[in-house]
C-alpha cells in the first residue's frame, strides 16, 4: 500500500493566494495525500474560494470560528496545526500556508527520500521566496538554500519546506504534551519553536532542490509584525487587514469613522497596518465619530485644539486640555499648525484644565505625550516617562524620526525612564 501524506494548510484572509495553494496540492504527481484546510475564521471571500475545492474527497475543511478578541491568546497557526494533527492519518506530515505553493513533484520527491532512507525522520528542501506588491508583481526574490544536514534549523528552514514522519510527532507529544508550541511568544516564528522540539529527536536532512514557493505580499504576517513593539503607544493610528481605522487611546482601540478623519487632522496614509491578532487584543473603545464635536470629553487624546474666537492652543492629554504656553513652546515640541482641530467655544470650556505645557528649558513637571525626542538615541514620551524606542520601531510606527525634538542628557535625567519600545523577536 502506498504511503499516505497528510498536508496541513493554515488559512486566514488571503483570498488572492489561497486558490493557488490548494491547486498546488491537487496537481501533485504523488496522488496519495489528504489535505486539511484549517481556516481561522476568514472573511467570506476567502471561505467561498476554499469551498470551491471541497468536492475532492481528499480535502477536509475546518473553520475555527475564533472570536477576534481571542486571536492574540495563542500563536494561531500553531494552534490550528495542533487541531489538525489528531484528525490526520498520514505516515508522513507536511505543512502549507495560504500564501505558499508546492511545486508539482514536491511530495513525490520527499516521500522517495523516506522510502530509500527509513532511518530519516525529517527532510527539508530549498524554497523560492518572492516578495510581491499589492498588484502581485514580484519586486524581488531569492532562494532559501539548503545548508546540509542541520541540528539547528532555526532561521534557516521555513515550515512549508519540510516533511516529517508521524512517529517523531508521537515522541514530541510524549515529551511536551503537545505537538507545536502555540505560546503567543512565538507568533513571529512558531516554526522555530517547533524546530527545537524536533531536533531533540532527529536531524534535518536536505533535498538541495527548490520544491515550494513562498509569496510575501505587503500583508504577510512576517512583514506586518516586523519591528512592531509588544505594546503600541497611545496616539498611534492603526489598521488591520480590513479598511477600518483605529486610534490607540488609553490602550483601547477606538474606530475612527471616515467622516471625521479630515476634521480631526488624521492622515490615513500614516496608519500602521498590524496583524489582526495584535489589533484585536486591545479592547474596543468608544467610536470616534461626529459626536466627539458635541462632547469633547470623548475626543481622542493627543489632539491640538483651539476655539474659533481665541488664540490659545491646547493639547489634549489624559482627557484634559493643556495650554501650550507660547509660540516658542509650540515650535520646540514640533507641534504643527495645520494639525489644530477647531472646536466650539462652549464645549472647549467644559474640558477640565490640565497643567500647562511649558518651554523645554523650564523645569516642567509634566511632559506632553506622544513626542519623539532624540539625544544619541530616540525616546517617546508617555505618561510623563521617557521610553527608549528603537529606530526601526519608531519608523514602523510612522514617528517623525527625521524631525525629532533634540534634547540633551540633562533633560533625560529629569524624567523617569519607562519600559522601552522594542521589537520582541524570539529566537
Amino acid at each position: 500500500m502506498e504511503q499516505l501524506v497528510s498536508i496541513i494548510l493554515t488559512s486566514y484572509n488571503k483570498p488572492k493566494t489561497i486558490a493557488g495553494a490548494i491547486e498546488s496540492v491537487i496537481k501533485q504527481t504523488f496522488p496519495h495525500w489528504e489535505l486539511f484546510i484549517m481556516d481561522d475564521n476568514s472573511n467570506k471571500e476567502t471561505v467561498q474560494i476554499i469551498k470551491r475545492y471541497l468536492h475532492d474527497p481528499r480535502i477536509y475543511y475546518f473553520n475555527s470560528h475564533i472570536k477576534d478578541e481571542e486571536r492574540f491568546k495563542t500563536t494561531r497557526y500553531a494552534t490550528l496545526i495542533n487541531n489538525a494533527i489528531p484528525k490526520s492519518k498520514g505516515e508522513f506530515i507536511t505543512y502549507l500556508t495560504d500564501d505558499n505553493v508546492f511545486l508539482q513533484d514536491r511530495i513525490e520527491k520527499m516521500v522517495k527520500i523516506f522510502v530509500q532512507n527509513p532511518n530519516i525522520d525529517i527532510v527539508y528542501s530549498q524554497q523560492l521566496v518572492k516578495w510581491i506588491d499589492e498588484t502581485a508583481q514580484v519586486v524581488q526574490q531569492f532562494v532559501r538554500k539548503t545548508r546540509g544536514v542541520l541540528n539547528n534549523p532555526v532561521g534557516v528552514v521555513d515550515h512549508c519546506s519540510i516533511m516529517h514522519t508521524r512517529k517523531i510527532l508521537e515522541k514530541i507529544y510524549n515529551l511536551y504534551g503537545s505537538y507545536w508550541d502555540d505560546d503567543p511568544d512565538y507568533w513571529f516564528n512558531g516554526d522555530a519553536a517547533f524546530w527545537k522540539r524536533l531536533t531533540n529527536f532527529s536531524l534535518f536532512f536536505p533535498i538541495p532542490q527548490t520544491l515550494d514557493i513562498a509569496l510575501k505580499d505587503p500583508y504577510s504576517f512576517q512583514r506586518l509584525y516586523k519591528f512592531l513593539p509588544e505594546n503600541i503607544p497611545n496616539g498611534t493610528l492603526v489598521k488591520g487587514l480590513s479598511s477600518d481605522l483605529y486610534i490607540i487611546d488609553n490602550q483601547e482601540r477606538r474606530e475612527v469613522m471616515p467622516q471625521v478623519l479630515e476634521r480631526l487632522k488624521y492622515d490615513p496614509s500614516l496608519a500602521v497596518t498590524i496583524p489582526d491578532p495584535f489589533l484585536f487584543k486591545y479592547n474596543k473603545g468608544t467610536p470616534v465619530d461626529h459626536t466627539v464635536f458635541q462632547n469633547l470629553i470623548i475626543m481622542p487624546n493627543q489632539r491640538l485644539i483651539k476655539s474659533h474666537h481665541h488664540p490659545s492652543v491646547y493639547y489634549l492629554q489624559n482627557n484634559q486640555k493643556r495650554l501650550i504656553n507660547n509660540e516658542r513652546t509650540f515650535r520646540q515640541y514640533k507641534f504643527q499648525w495645520n494639525k489644530i482641530v477647531m472646536v466650539d467655544d462652549r464645549l472647549l470650556s467644559e474640558i477640565p484644565d490640565g497643567p500647562a505645557i511649558e518651554e523645554i528649558g523650564v523645569n516642567s513637571a509634566l511632559l506632553p505625550d506622544g513626542i519623539l525626542f532624540k539625544e544619541k538615541r530616540y525616546y517617546l514620551s508617555q505618561n510623563n516617562h521617557l521610553h527608549l524606542i528603537e529606530e526601526n520601531v519608531a519608523e514602523k510606527l510612522n514617528l517623525p524620526i527625521r524631525n525629532p525634538v533634540i534634547i540633551g542628557r540633562s533633560f533625560i535625567n529629569r524624567f523617569n525612564q519607562g519600559v522601552p519600545f522594542t521589537w520582541k523577536y524570539i529566537h
